[in-house]
């Protein structure tokens, strides 16, 4: 899981619970999208980046949707007065036969039919249509294709049958369709729509724009409110086909991370674990009380499985409250088992400023998997964050800065100081993009009795260059400087494939001489 400080290897067990209960505190800005890089010689400074793509393509406009704009657009360059929203917009009608009768309001198309509003709705057909202008009511009893494009309404592209409009009311219903809403890819046997929201009955959602979908949320019904959230009755997970997950009441709500990351397993390759499958599994038990399953599969080193979880609780005002117990690994393959840990942790941002700032705090027994020394581990934290200063011509900087404790009841040591981190980033272009970071750490594998999350220096530089070669592809180089004795620690090659579905991450850690192989669902 991605540290909560900028800082490589946040010590004390804190890290990966400040990540799952304070995401917005001390993160560098991100997208909508979910991407998330490992943070070897810094390479996950450049996420917001691959994230900002990756939005720009979940929202980028199908051909019909471009169309029907355009359409509405040159409609309404010739309407007396302008469009008013709270009036059914003004429509035109093509067809191959059209009749219209004045006195009853009744018309209908037959051939190519293609009806278009001035608040940027469209309906075709090949069949045929037949409404009343009196009424404000279209019907395309058989296969039908609608576009809505209305502002402040979902971006809407399906292709059904028996499509039923209300364009005054704007509440309508549609047959067997699939296409795409907002971002995400849907399928239902029904869909109903009304203004605020679309409701889905036996559909399907995914962001996976393949024809069969490696990955997918079923449910018996959705009901999805724009920009506020979505709610899944009946919902079941499945992978390849293969139910993974059920829940009888799933919500997200809008902003929050893509739900797909909770259920989606990831696999890879390593020379220290061999081949291994990593899955995480999340669940409400209460009002604002989660508990998260990580499991992780290997072949090598004779671990066979290995997993943790966490049981946590969100209060508004007063934090989040975790206990963890299990094993639980960094970026550098060490493990350590907490048996159990509590830890707590709050952030929030600092009046109507950039700043943000955390507090933390945990206790709990740690054993090292690598040397078997077990102690009471205390850790005391704050920090101070700011969003990214962003300069003309795509140059953005990332300032933070903390203080934290470390106690320890093994040799009785205590290891307190401050870490700070700054980083500056530039995209060239729309292909080339870098960073050059700096950080400083007081604790290190050095003063501690753990190298869990944690550096073997108190002082480096990091720096990076990522090139995208095309929409799918994309190689990144990226080196760490040990700054407090003076020599190269990491030099790291990338390579990012993304398919429809996943992404194929290759990489190969030059100092160290092994490859990485990693393959893992991701949202395209």
């Amino acid at each position: 899981m991605k540290s909560l400080f900028p800082y490589k290897k946040l010590p004390l067990g804190l890290a990966a619970f400040a990540a799952a209960v304070l995401p917005c505190v001390f993160a560098a800005p991100v997208a909508e999208a979910s991407y998330e890089a490992d943070d070897t010689a810094g390479v996950n400074r450049l996420d917001f980046i691959e994230n900002r793509h990756r939005t720009e393509r979940e929202n980028r406009l199908t051909d019909a949707q471009v169309e029907t704009v355009q359409d509405a657009q040159e409609m309404q360059k010739h309407l007396r007065y302008p469009v008013d929203p709270e009036k059914a917009a003004p429509t035109s009608f093509e067809g191959d036969e059209l009749t219209y009768d004045q006195v009853t309001g009744e018309f209908t198309a037959v051939g190519h039919v293609r009806i278009v509003q001035a608040d940027a709705h469209s309906f075709a057909s090949e069949d045929s249509v037949r409404g009343n202008t009196k009424s404000e009511q279209i019907e395309l009893p058989g296969k039908a294709h609608v576009v809505q494009m209305t502002p402040g309404q979902s971006k809407i592209d399906l292709d059904g049958y028996k499509a039923f409009y209300r364009y005054g009311a704007r509440t309508g219903s549609m047959e067997e369709a699939r296409g795409k809403v907002d971002h995400q890819y849907v399928t239902g046997k029904r869909f109903e729509f009304y203004p605020d929201r679309i409701e889905i009955y036996d559909g399907t959602e995914t962001k996976c724009s393949a024809n069969q979908p490696d990955y997918m949320i079923s449910a018996k019904h959705i009901e999805y409110y724009p920009d506020k959230l979505t709610v899944y009755h009946d919902a079941k997970f499945l992978v390849k086909g293969n139910v993974i997950a059920k829940k009888h009441l799933h919500i997200v709500k809008a902003g929050e991370e893509n739900p797909d990351r909770d259920w989606m397993p990831r696999v890879g390759y390593d020379k220290d674990d061999g081949v291994w499958l990593r899955e995480e599994l999340h669940k409400d038990i209460a009002p604002r009380v989660e508990a998260r399953f990580t499991g992780k599969l290997m072949t090598k080193n004779d671990r066979g499985g290995r997993s943790h979880g966490d049981i946590i609780w969100h209060s508004p005002k007063a934090g989040a409250y975790r206990i963890s117990y299990g094993y639980f690994e960094d970026g550098d393959e060490n493990w350590i088992k907490r048996k159990p840990e509590f830890g707590w942790g709050y952030g929030h941002r600092i009046a109507d400023t950039h700043w943000s700032y955390g507090l933390g705090y945990s206790i709990g027994r740690w054993k090292s998997q690598q040397t078997g020394i077990e102690s009471n581990h205390q850790v005391y934290t704050i920090g101070f964050s700011r969003e990214a200063v962003v300069f003309p011509n795509r140059w953005y900087f990332t300032p933070s800065f903390g203080y934290s404790i470390t106690k320890e009841s093994y040799d009785d040591s205590t290891v307190r100081g401050m870490w700070v981190d700054a980083a500056l980033l530039h995209e060239f272009d729309n292909r080339w993009a870098g960073y050059v970071a700096y950080a400083y750490r007081k604790q290190t594998s050095e003063n501690s009795i753990f190298d869990y999350d944690l550096d073997d220096y108190n002082q480096k530089w990091q720096a990076g260059v990522s090139y995208r070669m095309t929409d799918r592809d994309r190689f990144v180089a990226a080196c760490e400087w040990d700054a407090q004795h003076g020599q190269m620690n990491d030099v790291d090659y990338y390579w990012y494939h993304d398919m429809h579905c996943a992404q194929l991450i290759l990489r190969y850690r030059s100092k160290q001489n092994t490859w990485k192989v990693q393959w893992q669902f991701t949202p395209w």
